[in-house]
């Protein structure tokens, strides 16, 4: 059991936060698409016609602008419900509480706006 506690040498603690925060990056990553831009290599802009679109039109394919953009909408929402969350917790400010509920809750609609708009512009770019 040496190497276990705190003080003793073997795995080093790492904070909570740390670890959320790691987490949260990291799923955002994979929502985003970051295994399919690691493996595939997609172009950031994609030719269509005589100009460049930085959406590619088929649902099955993707670029890089539209995997970044994707992780930073999931960065929204997710944003929007850690802040929503943590306006629970001050409970001696109600002025506080509720901006920081309407604060996360515009994050979120952000967020989800901006997925759903993505997925607009894929079903009508290559039309």
């Amino acid at each position: 059991m040496e190497g276990f506690g705190k003080g003793k040498r073997g795995l080093p603690s790492v904070s909570p936060a740390v670890v959320s925060i790691i987490m949260i990056l990291f799923t955002a990553f994979i929502a985003g698409g970051g295994i399919y831009d690691l493996l595939d290599n997609p172009p950031s802009l994609y030719p269509s016609g005589n100009r460049w679109v930085a959406v590619h039109p088929f649902q099955s394919d993707q670029t890089i602008n539209e995997s970044i953009v994707s992780m930073l909408l999931t960065l929204f929402m997710v944003g929007g419900l850690i802040i929503a969350y943590k306006s629970t917790k001050v409970s001696n400010d109600s002025r506080k509480a509720n901006s920081m509920v309407v604060i996360g809750i515009t994050l979120i609609l952000m967020g989800l706006a901006g997925s759903h708009y993505l997925l607009l512009l894929k079903s009508t770019i290559g039309r």
